[in-house]
């Protein structure tokens, strides 16, 4: 409670300062379920497509492989709510993330067999730069939340140029060998659940995916970000 009195919560979505005590980091005029896919979603990425069963053009063009959950689509208030996470030390919200994200897609969840949650790393340089991982964050707060462990061994050894403005095919050629599971750590036996704030083509999923498969090839991985760019 002194913390909170200290540091008052603000609203996930608009920032905003919400009252004391609240269950949900929201003001009564914010609603996180707007941003949630409607209808039919990509077999591999969950993002919406016109075809039920069908996959997403992007994870036809690209052959991608990890299947996951995006929870939220990448737009408006929920954008800026991800870029203030990211980028304005707001890091407090992965605890209110982990609630929605547990609550939205509790079923997809509970549907995978014993779980486990993976920040995808990033690189020492930029994690000076931000003072925290933000998908570390957020992997911690999904695994107090669900009880499910987490497995912090994979590490980026490459510091890779901003890719939000590479293609796909760029983007896969940047992230190639950026991962490597740190010397002496081999990931649990279970599914390997890798935890990131923005989806966007894939690629460093897929990257991620590579270097776990290096030092255990049968290992089952999906994927859980926050968002996921429609």
């Amino acid at each position: 409670m002194l913390r909170e009195l200290l540091y008052p919560p603000r609203c996930l979505l608009c920032g905003q300062l919400v009252g004391l005590g609240k269950r949900l980091p929201l003001c009564a005029n914010c609603d996180p379920g707007i941003y949630v896919p409607r209808g039919d979603r990509c077999l591999i990425c969950s993002r919406p497509v016109e075809t039920a069963g069908g996959r997403c053009v992007s994870c036809r063009q690209q052959e991608r492989r990890i299947r996951g959950r995006g929870s939220f689509l990448y737009q408006d208030g929920m954008r800026q709510s991800v870029e203030d996470f990211k980028y304005n030390g707001m890091k407090e919200y992965a605890k209110g993330y982990a609630l929605l994200m547990a609550y939205y897609d509790k079923d997809w969840i509970e549907a995978i067999e014993n779980p486990f949650f993976v920040p995808v790393p990033i690189h020492t340089k930029r994690h000076r730069e931000r003072g925290y991982n933000q998908a570390a964050e957020l992997a911690r707060a999904l695994s107090k939340r669900l009880g499910a462990p987490l497995w912090e061994g994979l590490i980026r050894i490459r510091n890779t140029k901003p890719l939000q403005k590479m293609s796909a095919v760029q983007r896969g050629k940047s992230l190639a060998g950026a991962f490597r599971v740190g010397e002496g750590e081999i990931p649990p036996k279970g599914t390997a659940v890798l935890v990131d704030d923005i989806y966007t083509s894939g690629s460093t999923v897929e990257a991620c995916a590579a270097a776990l498969w290096e030092v255990r090839p049968e290992q089952e991985i999906r994927f859980w970000s926050l968002t996921i760019r429609a």
